[in-house]
């Protein structure tokens, strides 16, 4: 069963790399032929994560909805809750006996409340495997594309010079030495005409958005296509010398980590009401419960740290992907937060109001 998961997304994420490299990014590209600050690919990313986060959107409300629902049972079913904890003592049987019968007299779904944040995980890392094929895909067209330019007019240049291959010694070192310039000039053509795909700072966005080359390793090519290391670096040798320094600036990383800190901030009224909402499982004590709530809470911290390592060290795509995606959640969020707020404090005014005339 767990393999079989495994596979379907596996064929998930195999299917989003495609929609967006293959059908989304080969769209966007007819738009113009000249890209330049901003890159086609750049654009198809953005496209599509807003298309996601539209998709996914319902996802994120009823989270929230289940979330304000659990916490109002949870408030009806506190006084009971604490009664039969100070009843069962330290029979945890019969405690988890009595915590599922409020749960089932009040309707509260523990794995209701988890299930969209489950889910909301699940895509994300299939998402996150579906930038990765088309980084991967990308990387394997260019580098054979790049490829067989060099091999064509490097071979040109070799039967202009030296039809015969009678040269030998300095004159043929002198012919293929010209045959190579020629190749990797042609390359570094082919690649700033076709295959660049920058996004304002970030020479090459298929790198991350730091201190690593905007032009592939062989180690690093070999990952999506087969080649040779001495081939590769005569193919690439051009666009190393040209393209020198940091692919970025680690802007897109920071920014992704300064948005996550945000969130902490934004959702924490979110947050508390998340707290509030859980009860013990059953057969745990509030002590146990404690605990777990700390831990959540930890995690709260911990998330932004993980999210800048994987804006890091991954394709700067993927990060402009998390930046808009988070971006949107904060938006997202706000409005729900101002909507709800604006709700609740009509419902006591009305409380209010009727209490007041009793």
């Amino acid at each position: 069963m767990d393999f079989m998961i495994l596979l379907s997304a596996n064929k998930l994420s195999i299917a989003i790399g495609d929609l967006i490299y293959k059908y989304l990014y080969a769209w966007v590209q007819t738009w113009s032929d000249n890209w330049t600050t901003i890159g086609a690919f750049s654009v198809t990313t953005i496209m599509f994560t807003i298309f996601l986060k539209v998709l996914v959107s319902p996802l994120d409300i009823w989270q929230k909805a289940v979330m304000r629902k659990n916490a109002k049972k949870m408030e009806a079913m506190k006084p009971e809750l604490e009664k039969i904890n100070k009843q069962c003592g330290s029979n945890r049987e019969l405690l988890a006996q009595k915590q599922r019968e409020v749960y089932k007299k009040h309707k509260y779904s523990m794995f209701g409340s988890c299930l969209p944040l489950v889910i909301t995980m699940a895509v994300f890392f299939i998402v996150f495997a579906g930038f990765n094929g088309a980084v991967a895909t990308h990387n394997a067209e260019t580098y054979n594309a790049l490829r067989n330019e060099y091999n064509t007019v490097y071979e040109k240049v070799i039967d202009e010079k030296d039809p015969g291959k009678t040269l030998t010694g300095d004159a043929a070192a002198a012919v293929n030495a010209e045959a190579v310039s020629a190749g990797q000039a042609a390359v570094v053509e082919l690649y700033e005409s076709k295959y660049k795909e920058s996004f304002f700072w970030v020479k090459n966005i298929f790198a991350g958005d730091n201190w690593q080359s905007p032009i592939m390793s062989a180690a690093e090519t070999a990952k999506s296509v087969s080649l040779r290391e001495d081939e590769y670096n005569n193919v690439m040798g051009g666009l190393k010398s040209k393209y020198t320094g940091w692919n970025g600036y680690l802007i897109l990383p920071v920014l992704v980590l300064l948005l996550n800190v945000a969130s902490i901030f934004i959702n924490k009224p979110m947050m508390q009401q998340q707290q509030n909402a859980t009860v013990a499982a059953p057969g745990q004590t509030d002590e146990q419960k404690k605990a777990q709530q700390s831990q959540a809470k930890m995690m709260q911290y911990v998330m932004p740290v993980m999210m800048f390592v994987f804006a890091l060290f991954y394709s700067a795509a993927f990060t402009l992907y998390m930046f808009v995606n988070m971006l949107f959640s904060i938006i997202l969020n706000l409005t729900y937060t101002i909507i709800t707020k604006k709700k609740d404090d009509r419902e006591k005014d009305r409380i209010l109001s009727t209490t007041y005339k009793k």
